[in-house]
């Protein structure tokens, strides 16, 4: 009940108006996809809709069994975030840059399985790209630290 009570409050230490621009989009986009995708595992195993993989049309059995399992960890990641940053917890602040991570696993993985093509080189320079910012935001951003400062001198207070 603390976790239902916790989110339904949403950020109560420094306020929503406190939060930097770009995490609260964060929030909501994250808050959104998770919930979409969450919709989408019964879905599927009611087999509801039309599935397809690589074109190919499949059951949604076959999509559950060979594309949600690697939806979880997405959901998980995103569903964190937003349940971070909605509640003002310090630990979301490092969540971004897993989630980016682990974008550029998988395009490391196309890049070394050869499907990335001709394309693996700008793969490479973009994923390198996006980190480096995703990191100056969460780390180096002005108005993101000194959220992150306000928000722990809160908690020290409080």
């Amino acid at each position: 009940m603390q976790l239902i009570a916790s989110i339904r409050r949403g950020p109560t230490l420094l306020g929503w108006s406190r939060m930097p621009w770009l995490m609260r989009k964060g929030t909501v986009f994250s808050a959104l996809f998770a919930a979409v995708w969450l919709l989408f595992l019964p879905l599927s195993v009611l087999n509801v809709g039309t599935y397809e993989i690589n074109e190919r049309q499949v059951t949604g059995t076959y999509f559950l069994t060979h594309v949600d399992p690697w939806l979880v960890p997405l959901i998980a990641i995103f569903a964190a975030i937003a349940y971070g940053f909605w509640t003002e917890r310090s630990w979301a602040r490092h969540l971004p840059l897993a989630f980016w991570f682990g974008v550029d696993l998988v395009l490391l993985y196309e890049i070394v399985s050869g499907d990335a093509g001709s394309e693996a080189i700008s793969y490479g320079v973009w994923a390198v790209i996006y980190l480096a910012v995703a990191w100056w935001y969460c780390y180096r951003k002005q108005s993101v630290v000194e959220y992150y400062k306000a928000l722990e001198a809160a908690r020290l207070g409080a």
